[in-house]
């Protein structure tokens, strides 16, 4: 139990620290990007593994052993993809929700990451009964995702529509309009930074600008919301990951 709280909130701190790091110092440079670095490496090796050692169990069971194709299919391809992926979706997505969060946005986040982090531990633990590694893990990975995720999109969108004011001048604007409007939230310095942002903070303002034009039906309002559910599982999974590279590299190494 003490050492799940102690990675939860190894995991917690590594994520907020880097973010709230990006937070200050994204406004007067674009060497802002470097207080994201930890993140991104934590996520990259901790996702690495998740997804190369399932592959390989599965083709150890799968492959005969006289088989040339071991050479070939060893996975390293495909789990260089599918990290690179992740690792840049969620970085860019946490990072990007941290420019503009509340402190009650930042203290939902906390919360969920934390937790996410702390529930993987024991559910690793109890799966590791019935499942052989990696399935284990793989399986704790993913319940605990989606276990914290669901209850978060619920909060997440609840907070959202309760909290955010609608802008005056977006319920008289055009397509163009809106998009200027979510753009006029970047810093003015401008930077290449500033440029990939953009395309974030301009499809939040088309959603918003849809949201209005589509008032009187309140089900394709709510289609809107989906992103939150994507937010909200990359928010689970990063800890969890994070978790995993904690546990595997920082504090096992330190024993």
């Amino acid at each position: 139990m003490r050492r799940s709280i102690t990675n939860a909130f190894a995991a917690t701190a590594l994520a907020g620290l880097s973010l709230y790091l990006w937070r200050l110092s994204y406004i007067y440079s674009d060497w802002a990007i470097l207080a994201l670095a930890p993140l991104a490496v934590g996520i990259w090796i901790g996702f690495w593994p998740l997804t190369l050692s399932p592959w390989r169990a599965w083709l150890h069971v799968a492959l005969r052993r006289e088989s040339p194709l071991e050479r070939i299919l060893q996975g390293n391809v495909r789990a260089f993809l599918v990290t690179a992926g992740f690792t840049c979706i969620a970085v860019t997505l946490l990072a990007w929700q941290a420019l503009d969060a509340s402190v009650v946005d930042a203290s939902i986040m906390l919360v969920a990451f934390f937790l996410s982090a702390g529930l993987f531990s024991r559910g690793q633990r109890y799966l590791a009964r019935h499942f052989h590694e990696p399935f284990a893990r793989g399986l704790a990975t993913s319940l605990v995702s989606w276990s914290v995720a669901l209850p978060l999109i619920l909060v997440i969108a609840l907070t959202t529509w309760t909290s955010t004011p609608m802008p005056h001048e977006m319920l008289q604007a055009d397509f163009v309009e809106a998009v200027q409007i979510g753009l006029s939230n970047l810093p003015e310095r401008g930077g290449w930074i500033a440029g990939f942002l953009s395309i974030p903070y301009g499809y939040e303002a088309i959603k918003l600008w849809a949201v209005v034009q589509l008032r009187d039906y309140p089900i394709f309002s709510a289609l809107f919301s989906l992103d939150v559910a994507l937010f909200s599982f990359v928010l689970c999974r990063s800890a969890v990951i994070l978790n995993q590279f904690i546990d595997t590299h920082i504090l096992k190494v330190a024993e």
